[in-house]
């Protein structure tokens, strides 16, 4: 029997709270309470050694002096104070933030602690853009990635149904929030293309020579583009579909300039995409009935294949096979 919510169905019990930072925090906090081998992998991961939780106390939005929230603080008598802040996306908390929480730790037990910070961005990525330490204090970074492996290491740690029970609806409930590519996934991301110069003191560098000279590509998180790479993308340009690709690999660059002069100069976190080879339709697709500027997903198929004559046909194709699934 399914139970669907707005129309969507709902695999966890924490999916009934949504699918916001609350929502992930709550569940994972419930799930320490509720499951002593979460809490003592968790602790093995963070600290790389057994640690001990006796008489474990799991606080949700803990207020403090410092007039600031923490998501998630776990406490014991016998063991370390650990503040864990989550995020949603790729996003970080900011050092002013983990200022006010490194503070805290210490205090109660004068054993020290630690601050996690939790978000769909990667070890490598964080590394970057968090401090080591603060106040003394050590800063680690884990991802959602990272957490669900955690939470499947612990499922074998115990034989109790009650704590896989709850190990399971978290285990659920992570997927919506793992930045991670679906392999398996045959949509491509079909963006339009511009033939000008990406800076106007050097027109001899264009954005197609970003696709076709350097087979890179780069674009947003977030922000109306995705938040998760997809495996394909198609580029369309005077009119018609120019090339399909599939992405080998990824990077999150805040300053693209950094990564390549010709680049932009950014302030915000962007895709930075490897390209593989150019896959051509087997006929001309023109763009049909779509916004010159628009972005829009087709099954790779539906592109390729010659079957369809324009993308707005594929992306209506895509859109009905997708709507036949979930009847």
């Amino acid at each position: 029997m399914l139970l669907n919510l707005f129309g969507k169905e709902v695999e966890s019990v924490f999916a009934l709270n949504g699918d916001g930072e609350d929502s992930i925090t709550y569940a994972l906090g419930w799930s320490l309470s509720q499951s002593p081998a979460l809490l003592a992998t968790l602790g093995k991961d963070l600290f790389g050694q057994p640690i001990e939780f006796d008489d474990a106390r799991i606080d949700l939005q803990q207020s403090g002096q410092d007039r600031g929230f923490t998501d998630i603080e776990i406490f014991s008598p016998s063991g370390p104070h650990i503040i864990i802040e989550a995020k949603r996306n790729w996003d970080l908390p900011g050092t002013a933030q983990l200022k006010k929480y490194a503070s805290r730790i210490g205090k109660e037990t004068g054993r020290g602690g630690l601050i996690v910070s939790l978000s769909a961005a990667s070890r490598e990525y964080a590394a970057d853009k968090l401090p080591n330490k603060l106040g003394g204090i050590r800063v680690e970074h884990r991802s959602w990635s990272d957490l669900s492996k955690i939470v499947n290491d612990s499922y074998g740690c115990t034989t109790k149904f009650g704590e896989k029970l709850w190990l399971d609806h978290l285990q659920k409930h992570l997927r919506g929030y793992i930045s991670m590519r679906n392999v398996k996934d045959n949509t491509v991301f079909v963006v339009s293309l511009s033939s000008e110069a990406i800076k106007k003191d050097d027109d001899s560098y264009t954005w197609v020579d970003v696709i076709e000279k350097d087979s890179k590509y780069f674009h947003p998180v977030g922000n109306r583009w995705p938040v998760i790479p997809p495996n394909y993308i198609g580029f369309r340009l005077n009119g018609r579909l120019r090339s399909v690709h599939h992405i080998e690999s990824y990077k999150v660059v805040t300053d693209l300039s950094q990564k390549n002069r010709r680049w932009p100069q950014t302030d915000s976190d962007h895709f930075v995409y490897k390209l593989g080879p150019s896959m051509q339709p087997a006929k001309e697709i023109k763009n049909g009935k779509i916004w010159p500027s628009g972005r829009y997903w087709c099954a790779i198929d539906t592109l390729l294949s010659g079957h369809f004559k324009t993308i707005s046909d594929a992306r209506d194709e895509t859109k009905r096979r997708l709507n036949a699934q979930d009847r």
